[in-house]
């Protein structure tokens, strides 16, 4: 499917000012979707690395540690506790936060389209530094935010933190089992997102998925950059590989939607971007781990539909 351009009423950054008169710092707590919220509609050059070459990656503002040992100090993973994992394809351990009890809570079911959070929007879903308010994503850089773009249209809005990064990881579990979030293997990830244009030059600026991602150290990610260029890379104990690169794909336009999809199936890697498959790899390097979204240099870019499923 494809996406029209959509208008938005009120650029992202100008809705940082509102977020903040709206006083959302308040504690807010995970509960799951409530039936008769309101449904989303699907809306319909800059500086940069060579292509290929290593993606420079700011340190995570999460916990410690990588699987280079999968414990390494000072190196951000979800997998941190000790104990048994669950783990398999997407199709048998579906995205679903968890509640206190064990109990899984019905949002957001594979999706988050930015519903489950009532009608006073905006409010703040989760930021780096306040990370308890959602057990089914963990952003460990900047913030995130629903907000509502009209009465019809509930949108996620992303704040970087102060360099200028915004990464979030979806985390899935199991039934009964808080403490340790799902290890998928064939998974997929796709999000659309909306921008107005580079907001600086951090870290080859522009629009990123994970797949398999372990720790900050061990991943693999899809791109497509300002600078034009799109492609996957692998990164196994902190040193990245360029696995597939198109260097002359063309930038994300501004002021439409964009969707960026990224598979991982056995050992094979997939890109589609506005639903178009545009590059593919294979790596036996990864086998396991989660899926997130990475954005760099885009302060205030709109996301939605951010969804984790089978291929």
């Amino acid at each position: 499917m494809t996406f029209a351009a959509v208008e938005a009423p009120l650029g992202g950054r100008a809705l940082l000012a509102a977020l903040a008169v709206a006083g959302c710092t308040g504690e807010i707590t995970d509960r799951p979707y409530e039936p008769g919220m309101e449904e989303e509609v699907p809306g319909a050059p800059g500086d940069g690395e060579a292509p290929g070459e290593e993606e420079v990656d700011a340190p995570d503002d999460g916990e410690a540690t990588s699987p280079c040992a999968l414990g390494a100090p000072g190196v951000y993973t979800p997998f941190s506790e000790p104990g048994g994992y669950p783990s398999g394809p997407v199709d048998a351990l579906p995205w679903f936060g968890i509640a206190s009890d064990g109990a899984l809570n019905p949002y957001p079911a594979g999706d988050e389209d930015f519903s489950g959070y009532g009608e006073d929007l905006p409010t703040v879903v989760e930021c780096s530094d306040d990370k308890g308010r959602r057990s089914h994503l963990d952003v460990t850089a900047g913030c995130l935010d629903a907000v509502a773009l009209s009465a019809s249209y509930t949108r996620g809005l992303i704040r970087a933190n102060e360099d200028g990064y915004f990464r979030s990881l979806a985390l899935g579990y199991a039934p009964g089992d808080a403490p340790h979030p799902i290890k998928w293997t064939d998974q997929g990830i796709e999000y659309r997102f909306f921008h107005d244009g580079k907001t600086g030059d951090i870290s080859n600026p522009g629009f990123k998925a994970f797949a398999r991602y372990r720790s900050e150290d061990d991943l693999f990610v899809a791109s497509w950059r300002f600078d034009g260029v799109v492609q996957i890379q692998r990164k196994v104990c902190g040193e990245y590989t360029a696995l597939a690169v198109d260097d002359g794909f063309g930038p994300p336009s501004p002021g439409v939607w964009h969707s960026l999809r990224f598979e991982a199936v056995g050992e094979d890697l997939s890109l589609y971007l506005d639903d178009a498959l545009v590059l593919t790899a294979t790596s036996s390097s990864l086998s396991w781990g989660t899926a997130g979204i990475r954005i760099d240099s885009a302060d205030g870019a709109y996301i939605d539909d951010w969804t984790v499923y089978q291929p």
